[in-house]
């Protein structure tokens, strides 16, 4: 191989390891910002294993500058932008992320890392290896910086700059106060918790009868269909043997405990209609801002005769405080307090079953009123299941995302291409403006010749 096919070779190579990290760190600066709730509880998690106590503020602000930081890097990388500076701090950032990981893979002080939020969940030891992959490609990068193609001209990279941070907190303050835009996690809008909470078929576990017989100390086991031994052999007892194990509902952390201490789970979710979920993982910390819309939800959902089910992960002392400080005419139930966090980011937050299937899920910043609730729900826009799917929440997102930096790239392209017109054209005219100069002194020599041979003749 000449030398010139191993540049090319190795341009090839430093930008696939730059989009490979670009994608990596602006995937996971997106689900960070996109439930940012989600990685400030993962971060709490690792501080809790360390015995260090955070509070939730203040990992919910390590959480929303982490996913800008991410998504920041994330758009350098894949632009382009101060290329050297940036692969730097990505081989730092790797680096570091690296030797956490072996940390975690070896001690594994929680079940996953929780970089990709609930959308993609490794395990430690997965996320150990792809990130020793990650590793060597920013290395890679920081050796050969200077190889990255530039997707902008360096007039435009501010503009990039400005849109990514303004994109990351807009989207992370937007999940904070109307919960994520894309839920990825298995109480999602339209969710069957009927089916969450039992183990599907396919992944039951199976079982088998054996008949156990004895004789002089001997142990025989038969299956039903095998025939009896003879008589010889005194029967013992018939036990039933797993053969394969079973898998875990989807939703087999959710329950609701009523004051008797007893399990109401399917009697809600089984319940033929509408029923409301008031949703409190932490009635210490709950925003009591909003208890007159609470109330107002409780007092409709009695005059039409649907559930309302108040669910917490706090002891009986709380309940009774929040009861005598907001007036609570209703009930308070019992749950597990990181479920109930992960079935809705907000505290309070409000869920609406229909027939045991989640149709809508309301932050405390957007509970419905009594102008919206002057009907009965299924009379209302408030009953139906949400109409926006999944793929188009995401689809949506992604425009929002895409299209600015296209027309920004765009643009950028254009006035590139205008400037080089416009240099090209004006070395143009320098050039023609040379050669008539040049043909203008040769005129003026060839005669100023002629002249002198002249008067030499005369």
């Amino acid at each position: 191989m000449n030398q010139k096919a191993k540049d090319i070779l190795l341009k090839i190579t430093v930008n696939l390891c730059r989009l490979v990290l670009a994608t990596t760190f602006i995937f996971s600066g997106f689900v960070k910002a996109n439930d940012p709730y989600g990685t400030a509880y993962k971060l709490i998690d690792y501080l809790n294993a360390w015995s260090v106590n955070l509070t939730e503020t203040l990992a919910l602000f390590g959480a929303v500058i982490l996913s800008t930081i991410e998504l920041v890097i994330g758009l350098y990388l894949f632009f382009g932008i101060s290329r050297r500076p940036t692969a730097r701090i990505t081989t730092v950032l790797m680096g570091f992320m690296t030797l956490f990981t072996v940390y975690i893979a070896i001690y594994n002080p929680v079940s996953d890392c929780g970089c990709f939020g609930d959308a993609i969940i490794l395990t430690n030891t997965e996320t150990l290896l792809k990130n020793i992959l990650l590793m060597g490609a920013s290395i890679i990068l920081w050796k050969h910086h200077e190889l990255q193609i530039r997707f902008l001209s360096k007039n435009t990279e501010w503009l990039i700059s400005i849109f990514s941070n303004i994109y990351a907190l807009s989207l992370a303050g937007y999940s904070i106060a109307y919960l994520p835009s894309i839920d990825f996690r298995p109480y999602h809008i339209g969710a069957d918790v009927r089916k969450g909470i039992e183990i599907p078929e396919d992944q039951r576990p199976l079982f088998e009868n054996k008949i156990v017989y004895e004789r002089n100390g001997e142990t025989l086991e038969l299956g039903l269909d095998e025939d009896d031994p003879d008589s010889t052999w005194t029967y013992v007892e018939t036990k039933r043997v797993m053969i394969k194990e079973g898998g875990k509902a989807l939703m087999s952390d959710f329950y609701v405990i009523d004051q008797n201490k007893e399990d109401i789970t399917r009697s809600i979710v089984e319940d033929e209609g509408y029923n409301f979920l008031l949703i409190i993982p932490q009635i210490e910390n709950a925003s009591q801002g909003f208890i007159g819309d609470i109330n107002e939800i409780y007092d409709y959902s009695v005059e039409n005769g649907y559930g309302f089910y108040c669910v917490t992960g706090s002891d009986t002392t709380a309940q009774k405080s929040w009861i005598d400080h907001t007036g609570a005419e209703y009930s308070i139930y019992n749950g597990d307090e990181r479920t109930l966090k992960t079935i809705v980011r907000s505290n309070p937050g409000l869920v609406l079953l229909k027939d045991g299937k989640i149709i809508k899920k309301r932050s405390t910043y957007n509970l419905p009123d009594q102008e919206q609730l002057t009907k009965p729900l299924e009379n209302l826009d408030f009953g139906k299941i949400d109409s926006i799917t999944i793929k188009r929440k995401i689809s949506n997102i992604i425009l929002l995302f895409i299209l600015p930096l296209l027309t920004l790239t765009l643009l950028d392209r254009i006035a590139a291409g205008w400037s080089f017109y416009r240099n090209l054209k004006r070395k143009s005219k320098d050039f023609q403006l040379e050669n008539i100069e040049r043909a203008l002194g040769l005129e003026k020599t060839t005669k100023g010749n002629e002249q002198e041979e002249t008067t030499n003749n005369n």
